[in-house]
């Protein structure tokens, strides 16, 4: 087969409208003095300056690109806590759910045009339930998460374009997907009527802190003396060395072409149909930081995806595109206050599942910047875990 020719470009960009770029590519300026300052541009700090904003703070966010282009851009889109939740601590489960279902308050709202579906989510690779779906299945229910095992004529009658799978597989009904980007847009726009200011194109330079308190922020446009500082950008160096680390990731894309199947897979790779038509695949994880795709892994990626779908002639893959997140040992995000910083606020290394917790993280840490209380859900996500 000859090398895929790919053009190095989102699929997400390109379904967004005119309209929608341009919402993420608008400048808001930079105020001195907001209630709160938000660091990062991405779904987890546009989703915070959203909340905050609907709570009648003033918020000023700073992205040093685009808005939604860093990790958000690279997402699949997945909204997956049924099958994400059983290989992470505990602790995921609660939260996981609860963003989840605010997603899907969120997508009835006029503002939020998210591409939201409940499509569900089917595995059909037998490596990632150990071959043994009935017994995976009844440890994941046992978590709270809405889980089957379901056997090869199950399979086939949900899916019927899929190469048959014998050993059956594991369905999670309730997962969902939406468009990254304008899950994006819609917290923009949303955060923006509560009168949030979002500013692009704006560096973070230094923090200076006096007497545990955060006093002063200098960026790339100036200063700026916010009474709360919350972090919500992927980079490392915000955290002591070790705590998070980058991984990388590769998605390609077809054209649009009629509807193939329902269900997000869970074969050699992940594999779904966007509403838009077109065919994504990939969902790969390397660690470090590669902002090109990979012509190897593109083909492999698009080999998996014809295994998967064998009757499928015209499976052209003509998109590839890279994301890079932060990512903790242990798989949970950083969402706690900063050490020794009465006014310094963390939510950082999501890795994976930013788009899915962006929501729940938002609600519950505005919650508990307004209130000085610590919500429950939020206890496991603390920074003290990964310092010792």
């Amino acid at each position: 087969m000859p090398p895929l020719e790919l053009k190095h470009e989102s699929v997400w960009w390109s379904t967004l409208t005119p309209v929608e770029q341009a919402e993420l590519s608008r400048d808001d300026g930079l105020a001195p003095q907001p209630d709160v300052l938000v660091v990062g541009g991405g779904i987890i700090g546009l989703a915070l300056a959203q909340a905050l904003a609907a709570q009648k703070q003033s918020v000023q966010l700073i992205e040093q690109g685009t808005l939604g282009g860093g990790a958000t851009a690279g997402s699949a889109g997945g909204v997956w806590p049924a099958d994400q939740g059983p290989f992470h601590p505990p602790e995921f489960g609660p939260l996981a759910l609860l963003s989840r279902d605010l997603w899907g308050r969120l997508s009835l709202k006029p503002d939020f045009n998210l591409d939201w579906r409940v499509n569900g989510f089917l595995t059909v690779n037998p490596e990632r339930f150990q071959g043994d779906a009935p017994g995976f299945a009844a440890q994941a229910q046992e978590l709270g998460y809405t889980v089957h095992a379901i056997d090869a004529e199950q399979v086939a009658r949900l899916e019927p374009r899929l190469a048959p799978a014998p050993a059956g597989g594991i369905h999670c009904p309730s997962d969902a997907h939406l468009h990254p980007l304008k899950g994006a847009v819609s917290f923009a726009r949303a955060a923006r009527r509560g009168k949030a200011r979002l500013a692009i194109q704006t560096k973070l330079l230094e923090i200076e802190r006096v007497a545990g308190r955060v006093v002063s922020v200098r960026t790339s446009r100036g200063e700026c003396r916010p009474r709360h500082l919350v972090m919500c950008t992927g980079h490392e160096a915000v955290l002591p060395a070790g705590v998070l680390r980058p991984v990388w990731g590769q998605l390609i894309a077809t054209d649009p072409l009629p509807p193939l199947m329902k269900c997000t897979i869970g074969g050699p790779f992940l594999t779904l149909q966007l509403k838009t038509g077109e065919v994504v695949t990939g969902g790969t994880q390397a660690e470090g930081r590669n902002e090109a795709p990979d012509a190897e892994l593109s083909a492999k990626l698009a080999e998996g995806a014809r295994r998967l779908l064998p009757d499928v002639a015209d499976l052209r893959f003509t998109r590839a595109w890279c994301g890079v997140r932060s990512a903790t040992r242990d798989g949970l995000p950083i969402i706690d206050r900063a050490a020794g910083v009465e006014n310094e606020w963390l939510a950082v290394g999501h890795h994976r599942n930013g788009l899915l917790l962006a929501p729940g993280t938002a609600d519950l840490l505005a919650r508990w910047m307004l209130t000085d209380e610590q919500p429950e859900e939020l206890q496991g996500f603390g920074l003290q875990r990964l310092l010792g």
